[in-house]
């Protein structure tokens, strides 16, 4: 039975797959351009996941300390007004 890889381990296996894509190939390579252009759109697209995974992690951080002090709010008791 395999085990399943947790998210870092994929992260990390991706990571060194990807600096590892250009090894090996020269100048020489008639394909070394195309597979340099594939490496950096492999860097940017986990750039970018990165960059949008962390701005979700501040968007539930930010609706979690709204959610407790709309809670809080509420708990409070109204204010009696003056007779």
């Amino acid at each position: 039975m395999s085990q399943l890889e947790s998210l870092a381990d994929r992260a990390v296996d991706t990571l060194a797959a990807v600096r590892a894509m250009c090894e090996g190939v020269s100048n020489e390579h008639p394909e070394r351009q195309t597979i340099r252009d594939m490496k950096q759109i492999a860097e940017n697209m986990i750039d970018e996941a990165l960059r949008q995974a962390r701005h979700l992690t501040f968007i539930a951080q930010t609706l979690s300390e709204t959610m407790r002090k709309n809670e809080a709010a509420q708990a409070e008791p109204a204010p009696k007004e003056a007779p």
